[in-house]
């Protein structure tokens, strides 16, 4: 027996919002959202019903994207009882991240949104992976591998309680990072054992606990159905946001 108010007769009942209607909208109800990100090397995909994250999964695609991407979809679909016209929204990592795998995730939510009339929400890389940080340190920098033995990272403080970007995301190694980190800054994100061992030299530096370095595709999820229920949202509009190289220094 499916779920109860997951059966695509009751989706196509409630029939499509219309796209004179404000974006706000679109959530009014308990609604299913498809996320997926394949910024980098890892691919995550979650469903969520408006409630509770229904299942979530995250793995290393070691460049396979293209080949595990559809067919994780559909188990992850068929796993949780639902068809794909039951899917109300989709929400994507738009970057920093790998320029292949970045678009392989793009196009697969827009090839699968387009067809259905669904909006499309697009969330920075960085913004996935800070979420699950809670806001008590001062300073945090968020970590993305570049290739090349280079790093992406953003730095953040706290404000309110939650994290605000400092600046824009920088191109450093992990060498240039220790030098530029904020003092007793917390790092988390895709830290490798060269990054450990050139950050640890800064005794005053904190790492974030593994299961906090791993981007979450539920957290994603949340992020669109929040950006969703905001008037000001415009989904659809996509622009893949990818790594510029910086000097070193610029940081600090």
């Amino acid at each position: 027996m499916k779920p109860e108010g997951t059966s695509a007769s009751k989706a196509k009942a409630r029939g499509r919002k219309k796209s004179s209607e404000p974006f706000g909208s679109w959530l009014s109800e308990a609604e299913w959202i498809l996320a997926i990100d394949t910024a980098t090397d890892a691919l995550a995909l979650a469903l969520y019903d408006g409630h509770r994250i229904v299942a979530e999964s995250t793995w290393p695609s070691q460049r396979l994207h293209t080949v595990e991407l559809a067919p994780a979809v559909d188990r992850m679909l068929r796993a949780a009882g639902i068809q794909p016209a039951d899917i109300r929204a989709v929400g994507v990592a738009e970057g920093p991240g790998s320029y292949t795998a970045l678009r392989i995730g793009i196009a697969f939510a827009l090839g699968f949104a387009l067809p259905r009339s669904l909006p499309v929400v697009g969330i920075p890389t960085f913004e996935i992976l800070v979420r699950a940080q809670p806001a008590i340190d001062k300073d945090l920098v968020a970590v993305l591998r570049a290739g090349r033995n280079r790093i992406g990272c953003c730095m953040y403080h706290s404000s309110g309680g939650k994290w605000k970007a400092s600046g824009d995301a920088l191109v450093l190694s992990w060498e240039e990072l220790a030098a530029n980190a904020p003092r007793r800054a917390r790092i988390c994100g895709e830290i490798d054992r060269a990054g450990k061992a050139a950050l640890a030299k800064r005794r005053d530096l904190k790492f974030a606990p593994p299961h906090r370095n791993t981007r979450r595709a539920g957290a994603l999820a949340e992020m669109t159905a929040e950006r969703l229920r905001d008037p000001a949202t415009r989904p659809m509009i996509l622009q893949p946001i990818y790594l510029n190289s910086t000097p070193a220094g610029t940081g600090a």
